[in-house]
């Protein structure tokens, strides 16, 4: 990748955080959300100018390395602007699915990630004639968001049970995600669903919000309960076809 290709791969970032205001000037946080949204994009290209700076031109692998570096901030840079974006266009596909096909799908996508950390696993009462109304890949993107989060929050050098119980109670499908992985604070709990908040290093802080708004589109809910050094349930609730 040129120097060229890159300054302008960081041109045309700026021209589409620029439309971003004619897109959300309508919400009540407007002012909040480009803030944070300004300070997220800017340390990137804080980072991708810094390494342009200190570029030797006449050092192939000092090139190579730097690089490597500045086209990650871009990708970073690109994942957030994607996941900020859908926020003021979310819509539904709906379709009717059976949601035993929707989590064994679900499964063989996180199954690698399983396997690399050690982690046990238990998909429980997965009944085959639950039917739901569902966007099947906005409900697959929010519960292998949960899913990987869970699987993140693994204690170094210890094991994980990660449980997926599903059952039908009073014409709502309950999906409830459990982990015995580290756990929130009561202060990370409760900021969970900010925009931009995050705890992770490569995170963008979006995944939650983004989460809560499609459960919210399919009429369902989402609740999250949580205690530092034992683990974490989300609870999700979903209307039954």
């Amino acid at each position: 990748m040129s120097i060229i290709v890159i300054v302008i791969l960081l041109f045309i970032l700026l021209l589409v955080y620029k439309n971003f205001y004619s897109k959300i000037e309508k919400e009540k946080d407007l002012k909040i959300a480009l803030f944070k949204l300004t300070h997220e994009i800017k340390n990137p290209l804080t980072v991708c100018k810094g390494y342009l700076n200190m570029m030797d031109y006449n050092d192939k692998e000092n090139i190579r390395n730097y690089l490597d570096i500045i086209r990650g901030e871009i990708d970073r840079t690109v994942m957030i602007i994607n996941e900020f974006s859908d926020y003021g266009k979310l819509t539904l596909d709906k379709d009717v699915v059976e949601i035993s096909l929707l989590l064994e799908e679900i499964y063989e996508t996180i199954k690698p990630l399983v396997k690399s950390t050690n982690i046990k696993t238990k998909f429980n009462n997965i009944d085959d004639e639950i039917y739901l109304d569902i966007d099947y890949l906005k409900m697959k993107q929010v519960l292998i968001n949960i899913l990987k989060n869970s699987i993140e929050a693994k204690k170094k050098d210890e094991d994980m049970l990660l449980e997926v119980d599903v059952g039908v109670n009073n014409n709502y499908l309950n999906i409830n995600i459990k982990d015995t992985g580290i756990g929130m604070t009561k202060e990370t709990l409760s900021r969970i669903s900010e925009i931009f908040f995050t705890t992770k290093q490569n995170g963008t802080g979006l995944g939650v919000g983004l989460s809560k708004e499609i459960i919210k589109l399919h009429n369902g809910s989402i609740n999250y309960k949580s205690k530092y050094g034992k683990g974490t349930s989300v609870l999700i609730k979903l209307p039954v076809k």
